[in-house]
């Protein structure tokens, strides 16, 4: 799982040029998934999330981040 510095990264050379940060491997294919974000990560910077293949240098999938407006 990676963080990506883009709006849009459907492809590899977007997620390698806007530049990324690892978060973990992928945890499994079924059920909701949580992962914990370093405590130095600029989420100002950081777009979308995306499920990276590092064996094969390939973009599964990825889905647009948006800012969580305070309930209170």
């Amino acid at each position: 799982m990676y963080l990506v510095a883009a709006n849009d990264a459907n492809d590899n050379e977007t997620v390698e040029k806007a530049g990324f940060v690892h978060l973990a491997a992928l945890k499994g294919n079924i059920g909701d998934q949580n992962y914990d974000l370093p405590g130095d990560v600029d989420l100002t910077k950081y777009r979308s999330v995306t499920i990276w293949c590092r064996r094969f240098g390939a973009n599964f999938a990825t889905a647009p981040l948006s800012p969580v407006s305070d309930a209170s």
